[in-house]
């Protein structure tokens, strides 16, 4: 109920804008193109920032102006950043929003001005969708973990634990979900009462109070398999169990390969399905904002199943990923490649 509160109250303050603002981004003649760029804004993962650096790279070597605001992981803020979009006269818009609640007031707010907008990884019906087949996704990973499970446990853990993150929305279902379906998958006899989910908010440190805590209701169980959201919300679950002593053998999968590169990868994540996140703007400019700078129409694919433009996940194990550049060096090459190439073509191990 909160949810869809927080939704009609922001869709008011969209329709509140006045309509001259929303003109202004049509009417004013720009010497150039000009693209904003919304981040994430959460202080809990790097990628966020990395992935205006990249857009505002790639924006310059096309020649655009380029216009950077944060979201600040907050819906209220994502809204008055759309309307400052307006503002500033950008002729289109790339946003990743990791409170979704806002997206139909920014829809509302981008439509009256004439602007286009795409969005990353969670879908609007107003919104270009760029991102991953996080269904596909999902169970990529969980058929990971459940090659892990089948080996070492012979399909018999005493838990499966989910780190949900419940204002995701759909991409919560997909991914999440599709992780749990990818270990059925593997080892379909686990019974339905050794599965149990914490809300983690994809944060390690916000879903650590909720992981201690299941973990506190379930004393006897060691061998744990631990699915999520994405990488921090796997790790918050690992990390409580580092702090309780029931560590020993605990083994996650991630979601989005934050966590899963560099020197202090934790031991019991055992594996992750890369996004390479940082990467995103390549997909966006190349199949969305290019072409419309360049005078094109370009149709509205707003679903996650038939997207704009589709990101390929790269599920890997712990051991393969140590062969994958970290997050800056990959940012480095990415920059340095033909103009088009994704990271997924640079840095997959397994690419299809």
């Amino acid at each position: 109920m909160l949810r869809n509160t927080t939704t009609r109250t922001l869709a008011m303050m969209a329709l509140s804008v006045p309509a001259i603002l929303g003109l202004a981004g049509v009417a004013e003649a720009q010497d150039k193109f000009k693209l904003g760029m919304a981040v994430g804004g959460n202080t809990c993962c790097e990628w966020m920032k990395s992935q205006g650096d990249v857009a505002r790279a790639l924006a310059e070597k096309e020649g655009w102006d380029y216009v950077e605001l944060s979201n600040n992981n907050d819906p209220a803020t994502a809204l008055r950043n759309a309307q400052i979009f307006v503002q500033e006269g950008v002729d289109a818009v790339i946003q990743f929003n990791g409170q979704p609640s806002s997206n139909p007031a920014i829809s509302a707010v981008m439509k009256q001005a004439g602007i286009p907008i795409v969005t990353y990884d969670i879908a609007d019906p107003g919104m270009y969708f760029v991102g991953i087949d996080n269904l596909a996704a999902g169970i990529a990973g969980g058929e990971g973990l459940g090659a892990i499970v089948k080996e070492k446990w012979a399909c018999n853990p005493d838990l499966v634990i989910s780190a949900e993150g419940a204002a995701a929305g759909i991409v919560n279902e997909w991914r999440t979900g599709g992780m749990r379906t990818g270990l059925k998958n593997v080892c379909p006899d686990i019974p339905a009462d050794k599965w149990v989910s914490f809300e983690s908010q994809g944060d390690a440190a916000v879903g650590l109070p909720a992981a201690r805590d299941l973990l506190a209701a379930h004393p006897d169980a060691k061998k744990i398999a631990v699915v999520g959201l994405n990488d921090g919300g796997v790790l918050s679950l690992i990390n409580a169990a580092e702090q309780l002593g029931r560590a020993d053998e605990v083994i996650g999968w991630g979601q989005d390969g934050a966590f899963i590169t560099g020197d202090n990868v934790n031991p019991h994540l055992a594996g992750s399905v890369f996004y390479f996140l940082e990467g995103y703007a390549v997909y966006a400019i190349r199949d969305v904002i290019k072409p419309i700078a360049e005078g094109k129409e370009v149709p509205l694919k707003a679903d996650a199943g038939d997207p704009a433009s589709k990101v390929q996940p790269c599920p890997v194990t712990a051991e393969q990923a140590k062969a994958v550049p970290d997050m800056a060096e990959r940012v480095k090459q990415l920059l340095a490649a033909p103009a088009g190439t994704t990271e997924y073509e640079l840095f997959c191990p397994n690419k299809g």
